[in-house]
């Protein structure tokens, strides 16, 4: 598999200045960037300690698949969640029969897109959504396999079903 820059962000993210990994269990606050997510019963989420605000957790599925969680900057001016799910999708390498599709999503209570990338056996699943105002925005995001992506899907959506704006600070 290729490493894409949508990919090496998120290594990044999660694995930089890990000098204090922690484990999230139940409810995930990020007051720096203003949001709160319920990570799954039975599951533990991931997070350390990274140069700069903490962004977010991933959480390693029972099937081998990952989810990612993080809010970030619009450092890429996005003007709505299609626009930056599209970049996603476009961004990622598929060497192979590539099938996107892009339609609109909720993250929580705000209105975002989903975005879907199936290559091979390889599934990548992006939700963005903006928060209003402006400020910052969120990414959810799924990659598994073929086998195992209805199952992943629902443990994604039911997770992101719990997404909730907090004060930002």
């Amino acid at each position: 598999m290729r490493l894409t820059a949508t990919t090496v962000l998120t290594l990044i993210l999660f694995t930089a200045a890990r000098a204090d990994p922690r484990q999230v269990t139940g409810t995930y606050r990020n007051p720096a960037l203003g949001y709160s997510v319920k990570v799954p019963d039975g599951l533990i989420g991931k997070t350390g300690d990274q140069a700069g605000p903490e962004r977010g957790f991933g959480l390693s599925l029972r099937s081998g698949g990952v989810i990612s969680v993080y809010g970030e900057p619009n450092s890429l001016e996005w003007d709505n969640a299609k626009d930056g799910v599209k970049w996603a999708l476009d961004d990622e390498k598929c060497e192979g029969e590539r099938r996107t599709e892009i339609g609109p999503a909720r993250v929580g209570k705000i209105r975002g897109a989903k975005g879907l990338l199936s290559c091979n056996e390889e599934v990548s699943e992006f939700l963005l959504a903006f928060r209003p105002g402006r400020g910052p925005i969120y990414w959810l995001t799924l990659r598994t396999n073929r086998e195992h992506e209805s199952e992943d899907d629902f443990i994604l959506k039911g997770l992101a079903a719990t997404f909730k704006l907090i004060r930002w600070q």
